[in-house]
């Protein structure tokens, strides 16, 4: 086995976001996919409970931000996920705090509230188990997702207007896009692989929103690139 271990849940942003952030440094790594009824295990993973852990020649470090700031200074003489540059390091720091704690939710609410879109995403967080385990994860899921959207706030929006919110903030990322085709300054960094991750999973499981997201030309070529 590879000394770099991703133990993942493979349908979360959060994940895919560091397995995005380990190829853009060149680093190989294994994936350990905690789907169906083996998420019960993760909490013995770390003491948050939560994946993304990545464990690095026995080292296990938890969360994607976390991991992130890590492998820059673990690996300096790779590609960069932050900027050395305080003012575009801000920036790029702020991109990614927006991913992970607002973006994140509209791609929960999608996901949820979109029968086809809830079934897409059971059937990728069941990969590789036993069929005869949805039955049980499809509701866990549900009330997991529910529970996380209600508590945040976004869930008790009118749909109409979370809708209006989502498609605003597209707007601007293709915007920002239309400068360099890149969310801050001209090259691929965290803010990047953040955001996309986040969208790259609306996409994954909307076949609505994905249709929509191709109205907007700078953020398609953007998540083809990432």
């Amino acid at each position: 086995m590879s000394s770099v271990v991703l133990h993942q849940w493979e349908i979360s942003p959060f994940c895919q976001k560091v397995s995005r952030m380990l190829r853009f440094k060149g680093i190989a790594f294994e994936s350990v996919n905690y789907n169906g009824l083996l998420a019960a295990k993760v909490p013995m993973l770390s003491k948050v409970g939560k994946v993304p852990v990545l464990d690095i020649n026995g080292k296990l470090i938890q969360d994607s931000t976390r991991i992130a700031r890590y492998l820059d200074q673990t690996y300096p003489d790779l590609p960069l996920l932050y900027p050395t540059d305080p003012l575009l390091k801000a920036q790029v720091e702020l991109w990614e705090d927006w991913a992970d704690e607002l973006l994140y939710f509209y791609e929960v609410y999608f996901r949820v509230t979109d029968p086809q879109a809830f079934n897409q995403a059971v059937a990728i967080a069941g990969q590789g188990r036993p069929a005869h385990e949805s039955i049980l994860v499809k509701p866990m899921l549900k009330a997991a997702l529910m529970m996380q959207i209600k508590m945040q706030g976004i869930g008790r929006m009118a749909k109409a207007d979370i809708e209006a919110e989502f498609r605003g903030h597209l707007a601007r990322i293709e915007l920002v896009l239309q400068q360099t085709g890149w969310l801050v300054g001209d090259c691929q960094t965290i803010a990047d692989i953040a955001v996309g991750s986040q969208l790259r999973e609306v996409i994954r499981t909307s076949m609505r929103w994905a249709e929509h997201i191709k109205g907007y030309p700078h953020i398609q070529q953007w998540i083809q690139r990432l």
